[in-house]
């Protein structure tokens, strides 16, 4: 029977050391906010958007295209994904973009509270980038936005 306990002490121990691996394993950072076109649009569209950094008044988002479909929708789905983050963040409806920014396939949203607002007010890169950063009036694509859901 001595020779038992050792075993199943290395038993508990090595399962608590597999657990511990697995969750640390399974615990990369997940999106902050997602939106994925799969099944959207007939199955011709293939986008993934990311929110992966939250600053004070920005996010950073990873644009991941696997299969662009219509401009028009690809667009669309853009557009009505950051309308719905504006919305999570705040919802001023007017934000400034900065696209492939911080890098290639990202693109940084800063969420101004009216529309006269200087854009670097939102994040510094967006004072620095000039006439580079694009003001969008998020409201009036409200009710196409709408009927997309």
């Amino acid at each position: 029977m001595a020779r038992t306990r050792p075993l199943r002490g290395w038993i508990a121990a090595s399962a608590l050391a597999l657990l511990f691996a697995g969750a640390q394993a399974h615990a990369q950072p997940r999106p902050l906010f997602e939106a994925h076109s799969a099944g959207m649009g007939g199955g011709k569209m293939d986008i993934s958007i990311l929110e992966t950094e939250r600053r004070p008044r920005a996010s950073v988002l990873d644009i991941v295209i696997r299969q662009i479909g219509s401009s028009v929708g690809s667009s669309f789905f853009l557009l009505c994904n950051v309308r719905k983050l504006d919305q999570v963040r705040g919802g001023s409806g007017h934000i400034v973009k900065l696209e492939e920014t911080p890098k290639r396939g990202q693109m940084l949203i800063g969420f101004l509270k009216s529309a006269d607002e200087p854009p670097g007010n939102a994040d510094p890169a967006f004072a620095a980038a000039g006439s580079a950063a694009v003001v969008v009036a998020l409201d009036q694509f409200a009710p196409i936005c709408d009927q997309m859901r």
